[in-house]
């Protein structure tokens, strides 16, 4: 049977349309977007309430002071958080809060007010605190994620300690010397630019966006491929399939509605993202160069035709759905490898580890997102060129490898073939 374009335009259309009419397709590309969302912003928020909540319910403070070191320190403790109401706007607001201080004798009276409910926590200092800085803190509560009420402590301390000797201005310099510092950042265009924290919000999230999009969309379309594979193979379809089409043309409709349909997926996931993006650009003055969404998707495509390439072979092989499955979840999770290693990727894009993820074809895709979008991106044009030439590579023996045991395995049922025999189909077909 000779090869046909137009019997491969056929497949490719009907899966194609069979994938993008699919409940669990519309529900994918519109529930995983919002489940992101949601969870950035149960992770994002509480982090805030939470330092609130502290500084709220911290309403009193006894102080039990041996040293005599604090007789004339302040009656109050004014503490205050400079929070954005959207990390993507310019709006700044700031909440204060106030610690009433109250001395006691000893250390006894100061626990029993504790236990009575009367103050919020007891703060013991010894004589020796000039010398050893030994202090012991009691409280009914502790919160574990946040420490703004030690904070506020330790600004009534060097405050007491200084004010007497060097003055009002001198001793709040002191308790916060670092309150209000802008630190400058080289961009990746050689301009230094202010690095605050809105701008430390995008420099995490927006690679971790690119290469979720990319590791998602080529990881659905790759699972897509295994699923269609599998199921028509275990429901014997493939039988009749094989009667009017050839093997070749078969996986090339499939690779090509299926791609289709993961391109999809980032065009929605894009155009979702899209009001936050340009909002986040605006503010942050967030430049983002057509180069980049050019590799966006000659990263997809090659690293789609790689995976999906990999999915083929494995439905081909496997007897049932649920061992098909059972396969390809290790290259599901190499995929999404580099995203474990986030801190390490993002904080240094061109170290060796970076570098050698960025170039493996099963990482190479969702690294080289993470190193693109990074506040100080450091791949080189020949890095670039190696990756996706060793990608583009890998990607055309896969589908060569894929295509000889696809033509094999497909009406192949009952056992699953042993490795020595799947790779001697790789390698004759």
């Amino acid at each position: 049977m000779n090869f046909s374009w137009p019997r491969v335009t056929t497949i490719a259309r009907r899966e194609f349309l069979a994938t993008v009419r699919r409940k669990a397709f519309v529900f994918t590309a519109i529930g995983t977007p919002a489940y992101f969302a949601f969870v950035m912003f149960l992770s994002v928020g509480p982090q805030v309430k939470e330092t609130v909540k502290v500084l709220e319910s911290f309403k009193s403070l006894g102080v039990v002071d041996s040293s005599g070191l604090f007789g004339t320190a302040r009656p109050t403790i004014d503490s205050s958080i400079r929070f954005d109401e959207n990390p993507f706007s310019k709006d700044v607001s700031v909440q204060e809060f106030r610690t009433e201080v109250r001395f006691f004798a000893s250390e006894a009276a100061a626990e029993s007010a504790l236990r009575a409910l009367e103050i919020t926590q007891v703060l013991v200092i010894p004589a020796d605190y000039l010398e050893t800085g030994r202090l012991r803190r009691y409280a009914r509560t502790s919160s574990l994620f946040s420490g703004a009420d030690r904070r506020a402590i330790s600004t009534w301390l060097v405050q007491g300690l200084v004010e007497p000797r060097a003055g009002t201005v001198t001793a709040a310099r002191a308790a916060r010397p670092t309150a209000d510092v802008a630190l400058y950042t080289l961009d990746s265009e050689g301009q230094f630019e202010l690095k605050d924290d809105r701008r430390e919000l995008v420099d995490l999230l927006l690679p971790l966006a690119f290469a979720m999009l990319l590791g998602m969309t080529i990881t659905v379309g790759g699972q897509y491929l295994l699923q269609g594979v599998a199921e028509e193979k275990e429901s014997r379809i493939m039988e009749s399939l094989l009667c009017t089409v050839s093997s070749e043309e078969l996986l090339g409709g499939k690779l090509i509605g299926l791609g289709s349909a993961g391109l999809l997926l980032i065009v929605l996931w894009a155009a979702m993202g899209l009001p936050f993006v340009g909002t986040a650009g605006m503010v942050m003055n967030l430049r983002l160069p057509p180069s980049l969404l050019a590799l966006v998707v000659a990263y997809f495509l090659l690293g789609y035709l790689f995976y999906a390439s990999l999915m083929t072979g494995i439905g081909s092989v496997a007897s049932s759905m649920r061992e098909a499955q059972q396969f390809s979840v290790w290259f599901t999770f190499a995929n999404f490898a580099p995203l474990i290693m986030l801190a390490l990727i993002l904080s240094n894009p061109g170290s060796p580890l970076a570098v050698g993820l960025s170039l493996f074809p099963v990482t190479a895709g969702t690294t080289m997102m993470l190193r693109l979008t990074a506040s100080t991106p450091t791949v080189t044009g020949l890095q670039l060129a190696l990756s996706l030439s060793l990608l583009a590579a890998s990607a055309v023996l896969a589908l060569v490898a894929s295509a000889r045991v696809f033509r094999i395995g497909l009406l192949m049922y009952g056992k699953t073939p042993r490795l020595p025999e799947i790779l001697r189909w790789a390698r004759r077909g």
